[in-house]
């Protein structure tokens, strides 16, 4: 979790196939324009996806992120984010993630996210 703590990023919840992930705004995060980076915003969509993932799978060796599709929506301002995630479908050796992830009421980014499960 060393990304986490380097980041800021934090697991309000995680289970039942589903995760929320807070990530609060540090100017740090921006690039020139004052906007959060989008590689930030996609390590938070990724990052929630996983946690919707891992507690469904006890039995897994480990889990990979195997593609990742973002559209980012609206830019994120000196604004707090929040990303909830959750299956879609889990299957033996792949999960598809569904993940939105907010800047307050507005949705910034929304994600499709496909994770290989080693077993």
């Amino acid at each position: 979790m060393k990304v986490y703590d380097f980041l800021g990023i934090r697991v309000d919840s995680a289970g039942g196939g589903k995760a929320r992930l807070k990530l609060p705004w540090r100017e740090e995060l921006t690039q020139p324009l004052g906007y959060v980076h989008g590689g930030i915003i996609a390590t938070l969509a990724d990052a929630a996806a996983g946690w919707a993932l891992f507690p469904e799978v006890e039995r897994a060796e480990g889990c990979t992120t195997l593609q990742m599709q973002v559209n980012f929506l609206a830019p994120v301002v000196k604004s707090g984010m929040v990303a909830t995630a959750k299956i879609v479908r889990l299957g033996r050796t792949t999960a598809l993630m569904d993940v939105e992830v907010k800047a307050g009421r507005t949705l910034c980014a929304k994600a499709l996210v496909t994770y290989h499960i080693k077993r």
